[in-house]
């Protein structure tokens, strides 16, 4: 288990807890996992179809902050087609042993041997399939 925790993975989870508030997003979006209690929260600003500035927070382990911790550093200035490709990616990646999307992603090598973990991983990414645009009253 002690693998998983290693370095890389504990960086990208400490990006997450850096990550700013946005004080008017025009996206967001909402992902849980039932089975563990993680929970992450994507608030975006999107213009023009691409992602200008983005915040996560989280409520889950290392490697759920991990998952959204690499998302965050990656989705500015893409589009949302990016990150969806960038979704199915990972995805295949740790479930199908495809290869990693980026050398960023490597660090997640070891979670593919613990099924279970892999959805902690995925969760941001889950998350930006339900981002909405937000509407004001």
């Amino acid at each position: 288990m002690q693998e998983i925790y290693q370095g890389k993975i504990l960086e990208l989870a400490k990006l997450v807890r850096l990550s700013r508030p946005i004080s008017e997003p025009t996206h967001t979006g909402e992902k849980n996992n039932p089975i563990c209690g993680d929970k992450v929260i994507i608030n975006a600003v999107i213009e023009n179809g691409i992602i200008i500035d983005i915040h996560l927070i989280v409520r889950g382990c290392a490697l759920c902050e991990a998952g959204a911790g690499l998302l965050g550093k990656t989705a500015i200035n893409r589009n949302m087609d990016d990150l969806i490709t960038l979704k199915d990616e990972m995805n295949g990646y740790l479930k199908n042993n495809e290869q990693p999307p980026d050398s960023n992603s490597i660090c997640f090598e070891p979670v593919k041997k613990i099924k279970n973990r892999i959805a902690c991983v995925l969760l941001a990414f889950d998350a930006t399939s339900e981002m909405k645009p937000i509407t004001v009253d």
